[in-house]
């Protein structure tokens, strides 16, 4: 079992709903540098991560990595949109912004995926 799919099943469980998945991802992702200007912002890398972790705790279905990617696709490009890196900024090439918010989003899946199942944490 991956790292994502355990962190995944334990969310769509209810382990870690009423909290939020902040606290939980919290120690995996490190702190980022807008945790460290502002407590109340959470950076885009972070935000990334949850819409991933999220829809992976909702569709539970085996063999589905497919259309978790494609659910997650939409969240990330959202995410990216209004970076600081993006926003305001006139995209010229629309295909080759869908096409690194595609290649952002599995990349955050393979990322998640290449940690140990070991680092999730349950209490």
């Amino acid at each position: 079992m991956t790292f994502l799919k355990k962190l995944g099943s334990i969310l769509a469980k209810g382990l870690a709903l009423v909290a939020g998945l902040g606290p939980l991802i919290q120690p995996w992702l490190g702190s980022g540098s807008a945790a460290q200007t502002v407590n109340t912002v959470t950076n885009d890398f972070t935000l990334i991560a949850q819409q991933v972790l999220q829809v992976e705790s909702v569709i539970q279905t085996p063999g589905s990595g497919a259309q978790k990617l494609q659910a997650a696709i939409p969240l990330v490009t959202s995410i990216i949109k209004t970076s600081e890196v993006v926003s305001g900024k006139k995209i010229a090439n629309e295909a080759l912004f869908t096409q690194a918010c595609q290649e952002y989003t599995q990349a955050t899946v393979d990322l998640l995926n290449s940690l140990h199942e070991d680092a999730v944490k349950t209490a």
